[in-house]
C-alpha cells in the first residue's frame, strides 16, 4: 500500500499496459474460424496452381472438359511478353501442358468484363505463336548440331489450346439460353453442317452466378466443385454431403485456422485486392444508376425515367446481380428485366 501520488500513477499505468497487452495477446491466440474464399488470387493458385495439389487441377479439368482424359500436366510459364517490346505483356492465372502437347489456360475472373470472350481469344494467340517459335528454335538447334541441312519448313501442325474460365458473373446469351445453364463450350465449326474445322481452339466458360443449387441439393462432384467455388468462404464446418477424400483435402487446405501467419497475410492482401476490384464494379453500376436518373429528370418525362431505370437494370444484370435485387432497385418487373 502507498499513498504516494507518483507511485500510484505509475502502478495505474503499468496495470493498464498489462491489461492492454494481455487483451491483445488473447486476441492473437483466438483461432480464426471458417474457410477461405477460393476465388481470390492467393487461394485459386494455392488450390489449382501448385505442384502439391496438381491432382486437384487434373480432376477439375477432366470434369469440366468432359470428353478429354488428362493423366498428367506440367505447369508452364504464365507470363508472356508480346512479339515486340511495345506489345502488352499478358499474365495468365494458370498455364499447363499435357504430354500430348495440349495447352490449358485456366483463368478466374471475379469482376464483370464485357469483352471477356474476346480477351480469351487474344490469350490463345500467345501459346499458338510460341509453338511456331519453338519449332524454329528446335530447327536451328538441330542445324547447329549437324542433324539437319534442310531449310526450315514448319507445317503448322498446331497442338490444341484450351481456355477454361471460371467467371463470378453472367454472360449475355440468346433468348433460348436456359438461365440455370452455367457451362458453355465453344469451338470452330462450319455454319451449316456443324463440322469441326479444327480442334486447335476451344473455350469453356463456367458462370458461377447461374448455378443456383443449394448445398443440400448437391449430388455430383461437378455440383460440389461449382458450389464450393462460390460458397466455400461462407462455411464454418464441412457439410454432411461432402464425404469424398478430395473435398476433405480441399477443406483442410482452405481452413483459415491452419494457415501460417505468412499465408494468412497473403490471403488477406489478396482479399483486399479482390475487394478493391469489386468496389470499382459496384461504383460503375451506381454511376450508371445515377446517370439514368439524371437523364430522366433532365428530360422531365416519365419515359426518360423509365429509360434510366432500364439502363441501370441492364447494367446490373450484366454484372450478374441477383434478379430480386435488380427488381427492387429499378422498380421493374422480373419479366421486364428478363427481356432486357
Amino acid at each position: 500500500y502507498t499513498d504516494n501520488p507518483s507511485e500510484l500513477c505509475l502502478r495505474k499505468n503499468l496495470n493498464f499496459v498489462f491489461m492492454e497487452t494481455t487483451e491483445k495477446e488473447t486476441k492473437k491466440k483466438e483461432p480464426v474460424r471458417g474457410y477461405a474464399n477460393l476465388l481470390c488470387d492467393f487461394m485459386f493458385k494455392r488450390v489449382f496452381g501448385s505442384e502439391a495439389n496438381k491432382d486437384m487441377l487434373i480432376e477439375f479439368l477432366n470434369m469440366v472438359l468432359e470428353d478429354i482424359r488428362i493423366e498428367h500436366v506440367d505447369f508452364t510459364p504464365n507470363e508472356h511478353q508480346g512479339l515486340t517490346d511495345e506489345d502488352r505483356k499478358v499474365v495468365f492465372d494458370i498455364s499447363c501442358r499435357c504430354a500430348d502437347g495440349r495447352t490449358f489456360i485456366i483463368e478466374m475472373q471475379n469482376g464483370f468484363q464485357r469483352h471477356f470472350r474476346k480477351r480469351a481469344i487474344y490469350y490463345t494467340t500467345y501459346p499458338i505463336n510460341a509453338q511456331g517459335r519453338d519449332a524454329r528454335d528446335s530447327y536451328f538447334k538441330e542445324k547447329e548440331e549437324g542433324k539437319t541441312d534442310a531449310k526450315f519448313n514448319w507445317d503448322y501442325n498446331l497442338n490444341p489450346v484450351i481456355v477454361v474460365a471460371i467467371l463470378n458473373f453472367r454472360f449475355e446469351h440468346g433468348q433460348e439460353w436456359p438461365s440455370e445453364r452455367f457451362r458453355s463450350s465453344y469451338r470452330l465449326r462450319e455454319d451449316i453442317t456443324g463440322e469441326e474445322m479444327t480442334d486447335v481452339l476451344r473455350f469453356v466458360f463456367l458462370e458461377l452466378k447461374r448455378f443456383t443449387k443449394r448445398v443440400w441439393e448437391l449430388e455430383t462432384m461437378y455440383d460440389k466443385w461449382i458450389w464450393l467455388l462460390g460458397h466455400m468462404h461462407e462455411l464454418e464446418s464441412i457439410p454432411e454431403n461432402f464425404t469424398e477424400p478430395l473435398f476433405k483435402r480441399l477443406f483442410l487446405l482452405s481452413e483459415l485456422g491452419k494457415f501460417t501467419a505468412e499465408e494468412y497475410g497473403q490471403y488477406i492482401k489478396s482479399l483486399d485486392n479482390m475487394g478493391d476490384y469489386d468496389n470499382i464494379i459496384r461504383t460503375a453500376a451506381e454511376d450508371a444508376h445515377a446517370r439514368g436518373l439524371a437523364e430522366g429528370e433532365a428530360k422531365g418525362l416519365e419515359k426518360g425515367r423509365e429509360e434510366g431505370m432500364e439502363e441501370m437494370a441492364r447494367n446490373l444484370k450484366a454484372l450478374g446481380v441477383e434478379m430480386a435485387v435488380i427488381v427492387q432497385a429499378s422498380g421493374l418487373t422480373e419479366e421486364q428485366v428478363a427481356a432486357l
